[in-house]
């Protein structure tokens, strides 16, 4: 018969970090599965498309199929920041976008017009367009400065005021360079989220060997000997 006396801190902890460690393993396995789906809508988006159809008819998935232009520029455009080869800006420009129904309020739409690099000061011309949402701020993405025109995150009431327009006309997606897959699904694919769920699962498993085995080496966890009693009943019989 096993005999089993816990420490109570050391339980209480392990117990914590041991529901966390499985917890962050299941969160990377949604990660995967969500993933997954992202991949597997961006690789049927069809052909390519007009603005209009992109923004009056979106389709299902997070980003529309590839949009070619024409693209009637205005006003001055803005320098977000943005990673891919290499760091640099991207150009970003108002349209006017395409009316869905006769008699609508004027809008307006954020278009990547070319990326330009951060150390060379190279510029890219963009000709293929995809319409999304645009990416929320992390928690370490600096902060935007309207005055020198330096852009980290997407905010589209300062953008709006910045550019010029009401911020209630500017549309809640945008249309950036079609240049390939996201870097957010190509970088960290589903196979790299199904190793960091392994590697938390491990922890988890490792933390109760480690658990089990200080018990043990503390005859806190070990199988109990009979009884004298025991011992005495059963020579009796």
């Amino acid at each position: 018969m096993l005999r089993f006396r816990p420490l109570p801190v050391l339980t209480v902890f392990a117990l914590a970090s041991l529901v966390l460690l499985v917890m962050l393993g299941g969160w990377q396995m949604q990660r995967m599965a969500w993933k997954s789906d992202l991949i597997a809508a961006y690789e049927a988006r069809g052909a390519a498309v007009s603005f209009r159809e992109a923004i009056c008819s979106p389709q299902a998935g997070a980003v529309s199929p590839p949009v070619t232009g024409p693209v009637p520029l205005t006003g001055e455009t803005l320098r977000l920041y943005a990673l891919r080869e290499t760091a640099g800006w991207m150009r970003l420009a108002l349209m006017r976008a395409p009316v869905c129904e006769a008699g609508a309020a004027p809008r307006y739409l954020l278009v990547e017009v070319a990326f330009e690099d951060w150390v060379s000061g190279e510029q890219t011309t963009v000709q293929t367009w995809r319409v999304e949402t645009p990416p929320t701020a992390g928690l370490f993405t600096p902060g935007n400065d309207p005055d020198t025109n330096a852009w980290y995150s997407h905010d589209a009431e300062t953008m709006a005021v910045a550019l010029g327009i009401d911020p209630g006309s500017l549309l809640d997606v945008w249309a950036r360079s079609d240049n390939g897959m996201p870097l957010s699904l190509s970088q960290t694919p589903p196979a790299k989220h199904l190793g960091y769920a392994l590697t938390w699962y491990g922890l988890a498993l490792a933390l109760v060997g480690v658990y089990l085995a200080l018990h043990v080496s503390r005859g806190r966890l070990r199988r109990s000997k009979p009884s004298q009693d025991g011992d005495k009943d059963k020579k009796a019989e």
